[in-house]
């Protein structure tokens, strides 16, 4: 049988004699010390009464039939003349249902005096092992106590952990990681019951600038305002500070009306940005919100996040103080934005962002000095698309430099012509801040040059001055290094941010390049023509010629010459024309210029 093979491994290996019976009383089995007991196997599928007197075997069998109706029996046997065996019996079930069982002789002694002390110590033993499993017992369960303790203040410490973990210090709200956790378990919970919850995420406006002002203490005091009194809304039922001056908040949504929703959201923001106390002086504050709904304009956690944030972007576009529901209009444009992003990489690679031109005008004789080439990419979905939009995005997905690289190689091969012929003096290009405070900006630059033959004289690099005055040691290195080559370096937009005076003596600038916004003042605004008689005292000054652009009126033309302008761009000459147009305006309409 199966089941005694198996059992056999077991029972050989013990020192005590085992042997199974089944229930016709007849040994089905030995293990090996019960053959070395009864001299060999001789006794298999044979009963006591092959080996036993009558009056013994009876005995046996009256034992043996206990056991078969189920009961366990240690009893002492005698087995031979003055022999006894101590003998345990258990019951035992056969595979195929039939009763037997198995017994284990203990001890086998020659006297009646040494069968009970035997029996005595087994029992002792039993004894002794019944108290020591106690004792086990017992000590298991002062373990188990002990255990559920150290688990009891593990889970609490883990608790406060994670309590900790999830909560900002400075304002004692929720934080990035809590918030994140709250938002995922409120997307399941409302998600199940197809219910809708809101998502703000509220910005103090000019916080930097509160800081830099006020100091950070009085800073901390704003935000911890701030975070209170966003606790104090109606149906908000989770807060957090999202990070630096941004807080983020899950709000019930209860109207389908989007103005009454609006109205409410705008009620909130008016008594969260309060004017607020601090050392013994008011402080006016005022703040952005972007908010979108739940399963309305998104059905996941990252898409609300995403919506609420562009929310808040174009809330803090359009002047800040604002409220921004999510919108299909936003909707439209984010999905316009990210079908640009796709489409990109290949528009850049395929050369579908081209370069117009724009003219360059000589102030005094009114020909064509040079060309700025400015980047114009016609989708095949959208049409035209702005430059600010697309070089913005190029910037975001990390193809910056792919563009400008892109840009100046076509202008270069393009207007080489142009160059060689004296038609135009220069081309002038743009470089972003970032590509100008790039270590190998300069090399890559010449390189590109070198590439398509254009001689560095021949071309000037424009920089706005928000490249200089944010890295200006990385800037320089660049700046003379082209211009070592001969690049000639202007400083675009000039008039339009905080102008860094003594990088502008340090560098060396050939052009200044007046922005539009100050040109569009003149006529109207009689401080723009003292500042641009002072811009021009100041160009003097540096030894740099200057450019005014956005000129679209004989007006603006006129005044820009007289204060001593050597350069001018703009509508009034021709708007950006692409290489062939351009080629044509050259031919036709350069004497009416003149």
């Amino acid at each position: 049988m199966k089941t005694l093979d198996q059992l056999q491994q077991v029972f050989d290996a013990l020192p005590y004699p085992v042997f199974v019976k089944n229930a016709q009383h007849q040994w089905i089995y030995g293990n090996k010390a019960f053959d070395g007991l009864m001299a060999g196997k001789d006794y298999l599928g044979k009963d006591d009464r092959d080996f036993f007197p009558a009056d013994q075997v009876k005995v046996f069998w009256t034992e043996d039939n206990r056991v078969f109706a189920g009961e366990e029996s240690i009893n002492e046997e005698e087995i031979g003349p003055d022999i006894f065996a101590l003998t345990r019996k258990v019951p035992f079930k056969f595979p195929d249902g039939s009763t037997g069982l198995v017994a284990i002789i203990l001890a086998s002694v020659t006297t009646t005096e040494t069968l009970n002390t035997t029996k005595v110590n087994y029992e002792a033993e039993i004894k002794k092992a019944s108290v020591q499993l106690q004792r086990l017992r017992e000590s298991s369960a002062r373990r188990a106590v002990e255990l559920e303790d150290r688990l009891s203040l593990a889970e609490m410490q883990q608790k406060m952990t994670m309590t900790m973990a999830k909560t900002d210090s400075a304002t004692g709200l929720k934080n990035r990681l809590g918030f994140e956790s709250d938002l995922a378990s409120s997307v399941q919970t409302y998600g199940a019951k197809d219910r809708r919850f809101g998502l703000a995420i509220v910005d103090v406006d000019r916080f930097k600038q509160i800081n830099d002002r006020y100091g950070h203490p009085t800073g901390d005091l704003i935000l911890k305002t701030v975070g209170r009194r966003l606790t104090e809304l109606p149906d908000v039922f989770t807060i957090a500070r999202w990070g630096g001056d941004e807080f983020a908040i899950l709000t019930e949504v209860h109207s389908d009306d989007p103005t009454i929703m609006l109205e409410g959201l705008e009620e909130a923001r008016k008594y969260v940005f309060r004017p607020v106390r601090a050392a013994g002086r008011k402080i006016d504050i005022s703040g952005s919100v972007g908010f979108s709904i739940f399963s309305e304009d998104a059905h996941s956690a990252d898409e609300l996040m995403r919506n609420a944030d562009v929310a808040l972007i174009i809330a803090k576009r359009s002047g800040k103080g604002m409220v921004q529901p999510f919108n299909q209009k936003i909707r439209d444009g984010l999905s316009r934005r990210m079908q640009l992003a796709r489409d990109l990489p290949d528009a850049i690679s395929n050369g579908d962002i081209r370069p117009f031109y724009q003219p360059i005008i000589g102030a005094e004789n009114r020909m064509i000095h040079a060309v700025e080439a400015l980047s114009r990419w016609t989708h095949p979905k959208y049409g035209p698309v702005s430059p600010d939009e697309f070089v913005d995005l190029a910037h975001e997905c990390g193809l910056g430099t792919e563009l400008d690289t892109s840009i100046l190689n076509i202008a270069c091969r393009e207007v080489a012509a142009w160059l060689e012929d004296g038609t135009i003096a220069y081309l002038s290009v743009n470089v972003t801040p970032t590509e100008m405070v790039a270590c190998d900006f300069a090399e890559r630059f010449l390189a590109c040059l070198a590439r398509t033959g254009t001689t560095p004289t021949h071309i000037c690099l424009e920089i706005v001055e928000s490249a200089i005055v944010g890295n200006l040691d990385a800037a320089r290195t660049n700046i003379q290094r082209l211009s070592e080559a001969g690049v000639m370096i202007a400083l675009d937009d000039y008039g339009t941010g905080f102008s860094n005076l003594r990088a502008l003596l340090d560098l060396p600038l050939d052009k200044l390049k007046i922005d539009r916004s100050l040109i569009e003042g003149i006529g109207t605004n009689y401080k723009v023509a003292d500042l641009l008689t002072s811009i021009m005292q100041l160009a003097k000054t540096l030894k740099v010629g200057v450019v005014a652009e956005g000129i679209e009126t004989n007006l603006q033309s006129a005044f820009v010459t007289s204060v001593g302008c050597d350069l001018m761009q703009g509508f009034l000459f021709s708007r950006p024309l692409s290489y062939d147009a351009l080629n044509t305006w050259l031919s036709a309409d350069q004497q009416q210029i003149a």
